[in-house]
């Protein structure tokens, strides 16, 4: 199979696969490889590869798109929509005996950020005040530009917090988004990525944390209550529970591919 790419002009010549550097890779899973690599024009970029991908899930992904196709089609409308994130470049797939069916998804590198679960495993934590005001003005403003993070945690938001008055956050890997024709503000989709979020920030600074940064996402008075109401329940391990959160993922994807198919048809 021949690659598949899609470059900005600048690029130039770009040849994939190419040998990958292990000193540069950032994380290593089951048929997913993330490292740092340095682009032609000397932008340090962040390189996302799936591969060795069954053929099921390629032929899925020439109807729904590629994972990573959605993801840089998200991220370039955060971008364009001027909510920080990690800047997406191009994206490819092909095949390679190397890696079997494989896309690769390229952004460029944010510098001096590291992630916030990072920041909050620090052993200095605990002596520092962190303003998580900025980070929810982040995610309203993502969930108001119509796009539903999916995997939203403290592991996939960035945060740089170097010689700045207030810290800077920024969104990172989406592939489990899903970019709306609207605004999702209101919308229980939106409810489950925020609650993801603050229960994993909360889970390390404790619960109630968020609390006096929510109104910053627009929870004040008595839908605050009733988010960390909900939120209580979410974390129930009761059987009732379990089901009405799987039952709320199952409703995410099966709205998330409606929209889609909708786009396509019209």
């Amino acid at each position: 199979m021949t690659p598949k790419l899609n470059l900005p002009p600048e690029s130039g010549s770009f040849v994939w696969p190419f040998k990958i550097n292990t000193d540069n890779i950032i994380k290593a899973e089951a048929n997913c490889l993330i490292f740092t690599e340095q682009l032609e024009d000397g932008t340090s970029a962040v390189m996302k590869m799936y591969y060795r991908r069954g053929l099921a899930n390629v032929a899925r992904e020439f109807v729904l798109n590629f994972r990573v196709q959605r993801e840089f089609r998200i991220l370039e409308h955060l971008a364009d929509c001027k909510i920080p994130c990690t800047i997406p470049l191009f994206w490819t797939y092909g095949y390679c005996k190397a890696y079997g069916f494989y896309e690769v998804l390229c952004t460029r590198q944010i510098a001096n950020a590291i992630s916030l679960r990072t920041f909050l495993s620090s052993a200095s934590i605990t002596d520092k005040n962190i303003d998580l005001g900025p980070l929810m003005v982040l995610v309203y403003n993502m969930h108001r530009s119509g796009v539903y993070h999916g995997a939203l945690s403290t592991k996939n938001i960035l945060i740089d917090a170097t010689g700045n008055a207030q810290a800077k956050y920024f969104h990172i890997d989406l592939a489990r988004g899903w970019l709306f024709p609207g605004s999702i503000l209101g919308n229980r989709i939106a409810w489950f990525d925020l609650l993801k979020l603050v229960k994993k920030i909360e889970s390390r600074l404790g619960i109630g944390y968020c609390r006096p940064y929510l109104s910053q996402y627009g929870l004040e008075g008595e839908a605050l209550e009733k988010f960390y109401r909900d939120a209580g329940r979410y974390k129930s391990t009761s059987r009732k529970h379990k089901r009405l959160k799987n039952v709320m993922k199952v409703k995410v994807f099966f709205s998330a591919i409606l929209t889609h198919l909708n786009q396509r048809v019209h």
